[in-house]
């Protein structure tokens, strides 16, 4: 590995340090790290990122379905956290803490059974979760996720086993906040979601 390589490698490591929740994916002596700010870091710098074929789900594509103009959506604050009522695959409704720090939407073990998503095959995974603690998951796809009269379909989703101490709760990340224009307004409780053009 040249010196270019290795500092790429050490700013992307050291980059998922200070993420609140950060999936990984273990591959020998590469460790690819799933980040916004670290595969933009890693284009910019003219590399291409590791494993983005497998982060990106082997080429499923993730598809927004949304009127146009902003949509809000109320949000309830249980301590310093903010729930949304969500909608996975048209069957299951829970509650998902808004994290804009999280790369993946989290759900449950007992979700994706409840949503017949088999992980015994899918790829094993560890998450850094915002206290540090590094757990083990799986990478999956959630078919559809809908916040109010927001849809979109296939979310990169990561499913932890027991670790989010939860367990009828997950977390809604950026794999599904990243496509829209959104704005979290924490006084009126409320979360703004504006398709992307």
């Amino acid at each position: 590995m040249d010196r270019r390589c290795k500092l790429v490698a050490i700013f992307i490591f050291a980059t998922f340090l200070f993420t609140g929740c950060t999936a990984l994916k273990l591959t020998g002596k590469t460790v690819g790290v799933v980040s916004k700010a670290a595969f933009g870091t890693a284009k910019t710098i003219g590399k291409i990122a590791f494993g983005t074929a497998k982060i990106t789900g082997k080429g499923i594509k993730t598809i927004v379905n949304m009127a146009e103009g902003k949509h809000v959506v109320k949000l309830d604050k249980v301590g310093n956290s903010l729930y949304v009522d969500a909608l996975l695959n048209r069957k299951v409704k829970t509650k998902l803490i808004v994290d804009t720090g999280c790369s993946n939407t989290q759900i449950s073990s007992q979700i994706a059974k409840s949503l017949g998503i088999k992980t015994n095959k899918a790829e094993g995974i560890l998450c850094q979760l915002a206290d540090g603690r590094l757990v083990s998951g799986k990478a999956v796809n959630i078919k559809e996720v809908r916040i109010g009269r927001a849809k979109v379909f296939n979310v990169k989703a990561v499913v932890l086993d027991g670790g989010m101490g939860r367990k009828d709760a997950g977390l809604l990340g950026m794999s599904f906040l990243d496509n829209f224009i959104f704005r979290i307004d924490t006084e009126k409780k409320e979360l703004v979601l504006q398709r992307r053009q």
